[in-house]
């Protein structure tokens, strides 16, 4: 298997935002997302976790608004990155009273300063569009995630429908898997 290129990657991403755009409106997707929040909530990495970095969704990605919810309910602290120039990511610090802007990626990030430092997150909630069973993703093509999780060294888990999985492509040098992934099976 060669490694995908950058217009193969972009391809694939492109396609993978038309189907769960395509998903976004099916009954399907609910239950997709209900079994998947049901194995998160089951899993020892959310039983252990005390503080976790998740990105609010756009639209067509899985929703990420229960788990913030969830987590702050149960006394998690939480923490939302922002996109910074040289394309990395630092987290901030969130609750229920928290105000957001919209980045010119048209992703929600905190608006307040409450830095949350890598060390301080034990769990991460990577997002992505196409997935490898094996961990390896392909994101939105800034490669912020991979930048964060080459120096990350708490948990990392991804949150997948089963329409983004895709075992035919090759992850890149720079590419950075997540330890696990959930799907509906």
């Amino acid at each position: 298997m060669m490694e995908v290129e950058d217009t193969d990657k972009k391809r694939l991403r492109q396609l993978m935002i038309e189907r769960l755009t395509k998903l976004a409106t099916s009954e399907e997707r609910l239950e997709q997302i209900e079994a998947i929040y049901k194995k998160l909530y089951a899993s020892r990495e959310w039983a252990s976790s005390q503080a976790i970095g998740v990105t609010i969704a756009v639209e067509f990605e899985f929703p990420t608004q229960p788990l913030i919810q969830a987590a702050l309910a149960s006394g998690k602290r939480v923490a939302v990155p922002r996109s910074l120039p040289g394309r990395t990511l630092d987290f901030h610090w969130i609750d229920q009273s928290s105000l957001y802007i919209r980045s010119k990626f048209g992703v929600e990030e905190p608006k307040e300063d409450h830095p949350a430092a890598p060390e301080d997150l034990d769990l991460l909630i990577v997002p992505g569009l196409v997935f490898q069973s094996s961990g390896y993703r392909i994101g939105f093509g800034g490669g912020f995630y991979d930048r964060f999780l080459s120096e990350y060294n708490g948990k990392t888990l991804s949150l997948v429908f089963e329409e983004q999985m895709n075992e035919d492509w090759q992850p890149g040098p720079f590419d950075v898997p997540v330890e696990k992934i959930i799907t509906r099976n």
